[in-house]
């Protein structure tokens, strides 16, 4: 933690909208609210009036694949809504190694393949991602460099390499390791997620393992992750016991795909061992198929408290009772309303459209909500977010789910929970860590204007990890 001591004057809190109070920081706690003289050491912060709040916590997202789509080219909506427009694109990128493409969907072209990559793309290898994770398309270059590099791996996996079409299925670890000629740029991704306000992160990535946590851990205490994380993942990661400041033991995290759901037995097991090790269970589950397996599967192992659904994009309401029943938390992506909302309308049965992303309803169901963005398969952005969960409107301006709409003060505390605990709402108290965020505005006009503009300066445990000025 840092020394320094900072007195940040004249904020106004949440807890209090329309006075105004003085904070005083010192090593890495919030010590004094009230009226303050500044102390010789301190370094004096005039809030001018405005708000001060806890540092927001994203709870759901992927920070290495974040960290790789900042020297990627989109290729998907809204930027690439074409064949024409996908094809003139990857030929107008610089360079002749690989070509990583993110954001595809099928709505720019429905037959992506090797094929169509080899005969529209540069003379280079190539690879796309859908926007949801899973799938990687690939060119004959690509194919070719990658079943090479895998030549020592064993038959199992090359096997997961090999497609003659170039679609390749839940393969993201194996390429990453395959094709990353040097780790992405985690520092710039990190003042990336400063510069919004967040001081933490719950990295959901389903492959989180140990070296994951030595890397995160080094990374933290160079400098360059300027984030508390807490890093859910893989089972094994449950033995991961040395204790890091800033780092801390998530969920065992659960990603299901209603086209090859496991054993119903494993999911059973996966869960009860995890409670066994006092750890939490996250599942993802984007369909109604996915989460009325998952309900099965706590009903039968039990749930403790902190297990959760991760997404829950379509909550029919017959399930929303049994989600209060077994006393399972929802973190979910109101951003994908505005991000994706568009091609929702056009693509899902309207009689399904108020079953998107629920927020409102299940709220007034008991159900603890919070928020995550996904980033990078959701805009990083949290603001946004929280605008989207208020307004519910697409990017062209149409409405989808007008009756799950939260209110600012709703959608602002879904983002401000522990990371620990992403239900529980935090506030700026004395005795508490001195993860801050200082916009530039009162309440008063912010919750009109739910924007990332407005963030001034960040700091994590009192250190400024943002200072727009």
């Amino acid at each position: 933690m840092t020394s320094q001591s900072l007195l940040i004057t004249n904020a106004e809190l949440l807890s209090k909208p329309g006075s105004l109070s003085d904070i005083s920081i010192s090593n890495g706690v919030i010590t004094e609210i009230g009226r303050i003289a500044p102390g010789d050491s301190a370094r004096v912060i005039d809030a001018k009036g405005c708000l001060l709040i806890p540092g927001l916590s994203d709870h759901h997202v992927h920070l290495i694949s974040y960290a790789a789509s900042l020297a990627s080219v989109p290729c998907g909506p809204p930027e690439i809504n074409s064949e024409e427009s996908l094809a003139k694109t990857l030929n107008n990128q610089p360079g002749t190694h690989w070509l990583r493409g993110i954001g595809f969907h099928e709505s720019t072209h429905p037959k992506l393949d090797r094929q169509w990559l080899d005969e529209n793309g540069p003379n280079r290898p190539i690879r796309i991602q859908h926007r949801s994770g899973r799938l990687w398309i690939l060119n004959s270059q690509g194919l070719a460099l990658i079943q090479y590099a895998a030549s020592s791996l064993s038959h199992h996996e090359r096997v997961r390499l090999s497609s003659d079409d170039g679609r390749l299925y839940d393969v993201d670890e194996l390429l990453g390791s395959l094709t990353r000629r040097q780790p992405p740029p985690i520092d710039v991704a990190s003042r990336n997620l400063a510069a919004f306000g967040i001081t933490g992160i719950n990295d959901m990535t389903p492959s989180n393992d140990e070296s994951t946590w030595q890397w995160f851990a080094e990374l933290q205490s160079t400098g360059s992750l300027l984030q508390k994380v807490r890093l859910s993942g893989r089972p094994e990661l449950t033995e991961c016991k040395n204790v890091v400041d800033r780092l801390t033991l998530g969920e065992t995290k659960v990603h299901l795909h209603d086209s090859s759901l496991p054993d119903f037995p494993e999911l059973v097991d996966t869960i009860e061992n995890s409670h066994r090790a006092n750890r939490t269970v996250a599942v993802h589950c984007v369909t109604e198929t996915e989460l009325v397996f998952t309900l099965s599967a706590f009903r039968s192992a039990g749930t403790i408290s902190g297990d959760r659904i991760e997404h829950a994009s379509v909550v029919p309401p017959a399930l929303i009772e049994q989600l209060r029943e077994l006393e399972l938390g929802v973190v979910t992506q109101p951003n994908f309303i505005f991000e994706r909302g568009d091609s929702y309308l056009r693509d899902i049965p309207a009689t399904e459209h108020p079953f998107l992303y629920r927020c409102r309803s299940l709220m007034e169901a008991d159900i603890p909500v919070a928020f995550g963005t996904d980033l990078p398969f959701g805009d990083p952005d949290p603001w946004r977010a929280m605008n989207a969960a208020t307004d519910r409107q697409t990017s062209s301006g149409d409405c989808l789910g007008k009756s799950e709409y939260v209110t600012p003060d709703i959608a602002l505390n879904s983002f401000l929970g522990k990371l620990s605990l992403p239900f529980e709402n935090r506030s700026i108290t004395a005795g508490e860590p001195a993860d801050c965020c200082l916009l530039d505005a009162p309440w008063a006009v912010l919750k009109s204007d739910l924007n990332s503009k407005h963030v001034r300066m960040t700091t994590r445990d009192g250190e400024v990890i943002y200072d727009r000025d």
